[in-house]
C-alpha cells in the first residue's frame, strides 16, 4: 500500500514539475507579407491550385483550352497549348475536355481533364497519358 502511495505522489510532483518548469513559450506561425498582382481576364477560369517549388500555382484555362501556369504573384511560368490532330510537342489533345483539378507528387505534376462523355483522364505535364476512368 505504501509503495502505490509513493508512486502517485511521485507522478503527481512530476507532472507539477513539468507544469511549472514547462516552455511558456507559444510557437506562432505568421503568414508571409500579403502578395499582389495581376492576371489578365484572358487567361480563363483557374482551374486548379496547386503548390510548387516557388509557392502556390495557378493552373488557368482559357476558352480555346490554353492551360496556363501562373505564380502567385502574377508572373506566367508555363502554357500548354491544345491540339486537334497533328500533336504538339507538349500540348495535350483538346478531345480530353476541361482540366478539373491538378495534383504535384514526387514524380511531378499531373493534370485531371473530363470530357463530355465522363471519360475522366490522368496526363502528366508534358502530355503523356497515365490513367483513364469511364463513367457507367
Amino acid at each position: 500500500m505504501q509503495k502505490k502511495i509513493l508512486l502517485v505522489l511521485c507522478g503527481a510532483l512530476l507532472a507539477i514539475a513539468g507544469y511549472l518548469c514547462g516552455n511558456r513559450q507559444a510557437t506562432v506561425a505568421h503568414a508571409g507579407p500579403p502578395v499582389e498582382g495581376s492576371v489578365p481576364k484572358s487567361y480563363g477560369r483557374v482551374a486548379a491550385v496547386i503548390p510548387d517549388q516557388i509557392g502556390t500555382g495557378l493552373i488557368f484555362e482559357d476558352k480555346e483550352g490554353v492551360i496556363r501556369f501562373v505564380s502567385m504573384t502574377g508572373m506566367k511560368e508555363g502554357e500548354l497549348a491544345r491540339y486537334d490532330g497533328t500533336p504538339t510537342h507538349g500540348g495535350i489533345p483538346r478531345s480530353y475536355g476541361h482540366l478539373v483539378g491538378a495534383v504535384v507528387n514526387p514524380a511531378g505534376t499531373g493534370l485531371v481533364f473530363e470530357d463530355s462523355d465522363g471519360v475522366i483522364r490522368f496526363v502528366t505535364i508534358t502530355g503523356k497519358e497515365e490513367g483513364e476512368l469511364t463513367r457507367n
